[in-house]
């Protein structure tokens, strides 16, 4: 099933983008915004119809799949697609509307790049494909790097996946423990405008404040408090004189930049 309002090159043997969900009017939702970011896309309806249009040679960047299918769930789905060759394989998102602790788990164990909750976030659905795609990009470098000798990962390639696996390390403990022992939002924040600035997006102090999981004002607050040792700053969106961007300092991109580093040139035990 190709669902309608697709992009033109669906039919080809190499898109960006295969949806797989049993709900018709899901699929109509997730291809609209991801046709309109000029992402190509597929559609199918079930686990097992995806599983064989990649085994007969459709070429997907990125599957975007539901959690909760009949006959063959989004964890069984990610399960059987681990099995494909590395350079065949996808990755993939997963999508759903009552997702639990253990789906979460499952899933990251399959190495699902995000989990996102139904309805979704249009913006937040691009920035998550677009972010798979540039690991699906590392790790193919890395295979054919691996292969020639050559460093696996360049610097910003580490510190992407460095901080993918400190935000998948975020959501397995905030599913374990009560929020309120990590009320503080300062580092959650600079992870967050740290990530953004990688992937070349920008950030309101609003959307910040509001994804920051604490009361708008306190999150204020905290922003006063790192804008004060100097670690990010504010200006004013070109766009749209209402908004207020707000982005990592010099001072504080080299700051996370340094963490980073640090942390991945600890030896492994």
């Amino acid at each position: 099933m190709t669902a309608p309002g697709v992009n033109d090159r669906a039919a080809a043997p190499n898109i960006d983008v295969l949806v797989v969900d049993d709900d018709r009017d899901s699929i109509e939702e997730l291809v609209e915004c991801l046709a309109k970011a000029g992402l190509s896309c597929r559609a199918t309806s079930d686990g097992w119809s995806a599983l064989k249009l990649l085994a007969e040679g459709l070429g997907a960047d990125i599957v975007v799949s539901d959690l909760r299918m009949p006959e063959l769930d989004g964890v069984q789905f990610a399960e059987r697609l681990s099995r494909f060759a590395e350079g065949a394989r996808p990755e993939i998102i997963f999508v759903s509307g009552n997702a639990g602790f253990d789906d979460a788990v499952a899933a990251l164990r399959l190495g699902a790049r995000d989990m996102l909750t139904k309805p979704v976030d249009g913006p937040r659905l691009v920035r998550a494909v677009k972010s798979a795609q540039l690991a699906r990009q590392m790790r193919q470098h890395q295979e054919t790097a691996g292969t020639a000798g050559e460093e696996v990962l360049a610097p910003a390639e580490r510190r992407r996946a460095a901080l993918r696996d400190l935000k998948a390390m975020r959501r397995t403990r905030s599913s374990l423990f009560p929020t309120e022992l990590f009320s503080d939002p300062c580092w959650e924040m600079l992870l967050d405008l740290y990530d953004a600035q990688l992937a070349g997006a920008e950030v309101t102090v609003t959307s910040l404040g509001a994804a920051s999981g604490v009361p708008l004002t306190t999150a204020l607050r905290r922003m006063d408090e790192l804008q004060r040792h100097n670690l990010i700053e504010r200006g004013e969106d070109a766009s749209d004189k209402r908004r207020t961007i707000i982005r990592l300092s010099e001072s504080g991109l080299r700051a996370v930049d340094t963490f980073f580093d640090s942390v991945q040139s600890r030896p492994k035990r």
